[in-house]
Order: structure tokens, then C-alpha cells, then sequence
């Protein structure tokens, strides 16, 4: 008989330990299947979307880029100039004209988020603004009658489109034709970028007030990157689009 409770001690003893020891192995599963699923990772996406106006730190603030796409497929966003209106809203387009840039280089160089509009709403030529009369007096000497005459004095400013070349080299003479509306005789150009010295053009060769070509020599120290360019009336009006010229030479570029 007491043999019979030692044989029945020792086999509980077994059926303990054969329990527990499957209860730990569910537990080890368990703990293995839910740490597989926290190291699941998500890859980012794009930083900007549709409506997004943007500019680099160094940038204009009458002029930025309008985000008006991007394409998963090539890693790229489409995008437009966008300007300010007169009472400091954006804004205006002055013509449909798009472009494709890579977004590594769109998110890395333009790191200013201005505001969001809605693209369909952004209209594709600019503001009018009020066109002041001049009214002078012309006299006929046949006779004492005096007839009055008007004249207009446009009020726009230069509007840039687009130059071609858009780069060139440090230590080069880059000579560039540049393209948009409301152009007059005698206007000067520079390249300008925040903290450099402007370059200005060497020469200015009007054709028509649609189109004039400029020539810059460009310094051997003047800064690897994106300049703005802007063109001056002699009315002192002036129009630019900023970070359009690229300045090339060194290892420094953004």
C-alpha cells in the first residue's frame, strides 16, 4: 500500500511539471509572434503635397514654387512659380508653364513651407493693377484753340518668364537670353542670393519687351548654389524669380 502512494506521488509530480512546462512554451510563442509584428516598420512619404508653397531659406519672398503634384512612380514633384499679390497674398501665376524636380533635391534645397492654396483657385496671369493718365496740352499755332491730348505711362513691372542658359560656372562669362513681358529700353540685371554680393549684368541688349539678353561674369568666388534674378526698369520698377540661376564650380553646392 505504500508502495502503491509513492508509484501515484511521483507520477502527479510528472503531470505537474509536463503542464507547466506547455503553458511556458504558448507563453514563448505568444511573446515571439507579438515582437514580430511591433518591429514592423513603415517607410515615409512625401514631405510636400498639391497646394504647398514653398521656398528656400535664402529664397525671394515675392516669389516661390506651388506644388502641384507629386509622382510616386519617379520620386518627383511637379511644380510652377507662384508670386505674391500687392496686399501680400499668394498668389498669381503669369503663365502654365511647369517643371519636374527630384524630390530628394525639392525637399533638401526648398526647406520653407509659406502657406497651402488651392491650385485650381491659383489664377495664371497677373493682378491688373490702375494705369495712371497723363494728360498734357498741345497748342495749334494757326489758331488760339488749345485741344487736349492724353498719353499712358505703363505702370508694369518687368514679369520674367524664363532665361536660357539658367546655369554657368563660377570664373565664367555666361551670356543668357531672357524671356517674359512688359520689358523697356535701359533696364539692368543682377543675380542675387542672400548674404553674396550681386553680380550685375556686363550688358543688356534690349530686343523687344518680351526679350532681352544679358551677359554676367560671374566672380571665381561667388557661391556654389541658387541665385534669384532679377530685372530693373529705369523706373526703378523691377521683377525677379527667385533660385533660377545655378551657379556651378566646386564641391560646396547644396
Amino acid at each position: 500500500m505504500e508502495h502503491s502512494a509513492k508509484i501515484f506521488l511521483a507520477l502527479s509530480i510528472f503531470l505537474l511539471i509536463g503542464v507547466s512546462m506547455t503553458g511556458c512554451s504558448e507563453s514563448s510563442d505568444s511573446d515571439s509572434s507579438t515582437s514580430g509584428t511591433d518591429a514592423t516598420t513603415t517607410t515615409a512619404g512625401a514631405l510636400f503635397t498639391s497646394g504647398d508653397i514653398v521656398r528656400s531659406s535664402t529664397g525671394s519672398t515675392s516669389a516661390a514654387w506651388l506644388v502641384l503634384d507629386y509622382d510616386a512612380a519617379s520620386d518627383s514633384y511637379t511644380r510652377a512659380f507662384i508670386y505674391q499679390n500687392t496686399d501680400g497674398t499668394w498668389g498669381y501665376r503669369i503663365n502654365a508653364n511647369t517643371e519636374t524636380s527630384p524630390r530628394t533635391v525639392m525637399e533638401k534645397v526648398y526647406t520653407i513651407k509659406i502657406t497651402h492654396v488651392t491650385v485650381s483657385s491659383v489664377p495664371t496671369a497677373a493682378p491688373t493693377t490702375a494705369t495712371p493718365v497723363v494728360t498734357t496740352t498741345a497748342t495749334r499755332r494757326a489758331t488760339t484753340a488749345a485741344t487736349a491730348t492724353t498719353t499712358t505711362a505703363s505702370a508694369s513691372r518687368p514679369a520674367i518668364k524664363m532665361m536660357d542658359p539658367e546655369e554657368g560656372e563660377a570664373g565664367t562669362i555666361v551670356s543668357t537670353e531672357i524671356t517674359g513681358s512688359d520689358f523697356i529700353s535701359n533696364l539692368t540685371a543682377r543675380l542675387s542670393r542672400s548674404g553674396e554680393t550681386s553680380i550685375t549684368a556686363t550688358t543688356c541688349t534690349f530686343s523687344s519687351s518680351s526679350s532681352v539678353t544679358c551677359t554676367f561674369d560671374i566672380p571665381a568666388s561667388a557661391k556654389v548654389g541658387a541665385w534669384d534674378i532679377v530685372l530693373t526698369n529705369p523706373r526703378g520698377q523691377s521683377g525677379e524669380i527667385a533660385n533660377y540661376f545655378l551657379v556651378r564650380g566646386n564641391a560646396t553646392a547644396y
